[in-house]
């Protein structure tokens, strides 16, 4: 048997938004979509997958569009004896709209959904807890540079407030990391057509007080733009989780 229950993410269907057409990157990442951009000889969506199963994940589905294709065929339908289901956009959805596309695939009561170019390894277990008690959980992030992301406002038991702006001047702050634990309610409203789940969803849960924080001190890595890709296999390295 490939897992165990005692692994955190035992029974979870998981959910890797990988879609995008990582625009940013251009002139640096040209001949493949972000998630597979190589770090260290490896597409950085490999180090997640290889996470994912190794915690037990029961599935994985990657919502592609841009070169689903080259997606499918360079990670297949198994990894690690974990399934990977394909849940391909004809024309971009957005992340909720791609979420909405998925719907099939994602059985689990707490869904985890994942960006396809963040690494983020919070403590799963506590994370599930946390999420029990409310229909949309955020993994959250410190950073010594919350600027190019915007700062998430919680009150004490940990409910989200409001996102609060970029601001243009550096500073630490608590990010939004690109983790999210969903109830099969909040994913069965999902409009299926295009739409963004930061700026079109997430304001309206925070309204009705539906989102909780889980705050990790797990370390933070975007590929999203040149600079931050640039230092990915430095940030590999340290965690030691290099594949032999």
């Amino acid at each position: 048997m490939r897992i165990a229950p005692a692994l955190p993410l035992f029974g979870i269907d998981v959910a890797i938004l990988a879609g995008g057409f990582g625009t940013r990157l251009r002139g640096v990442v040209d001949a493949v979509p972000k998630p597979l951009a190589p770090v260290l000889g490896r597409p950085f969506l490999f180090y997640l997958l290889d996470m994912l199963s190794l915690r037990g994940a029961r599935s994985v589905t990657l919502c592609s569009g841009y070169m689903a294709e080259f997606v499918r065929e360079k990670t297949g339908t198994e990894w690690l004896g974990m399934p990977i289901h394909h849940s391909v956009e004809a024309e971009p959805l957005g992340t909720a709209g791609a979420l909405a596309n998925a719907r099939n695939s994602l059985k689990s009561a707490r869904v985890l959904v994942i960006n396809g170019d963040t690494w983020l390894e919070p403590d799963f277990q506590a994370f599930l807890e946390s999420a029990i008690r409310c229909d949309f959980c955020i993994a959250a992030a410190q950073v010594p540079d919350a600027s190019r992301y915007g700062t998430l406002e919680t009150a004490s038991d940990g409910r989200l407030l409001a996102f609060r702006e970029k601001s243009p001047a550096p500073a630490p702050g608590l990010i939004n990391a690109g983790m999210y634990l969903v109830s099969l309610e909040i994913l069965a409203a999902l409009p299926q057509k295009r739409t963004s789940l930061e700026t079109e969803i997430l304001p309206h849960l925070v309204a009705a007080g539906r989102i909780q924080v889980f705050k990790t001190e797990s370390p933070f890595l975007d590929i999203g733009i040149p600079t931050d890709y640039a230092a990915a296999p430095v940030f590999f390295r340290r965690l030691d989780i290099i594949k032999k």
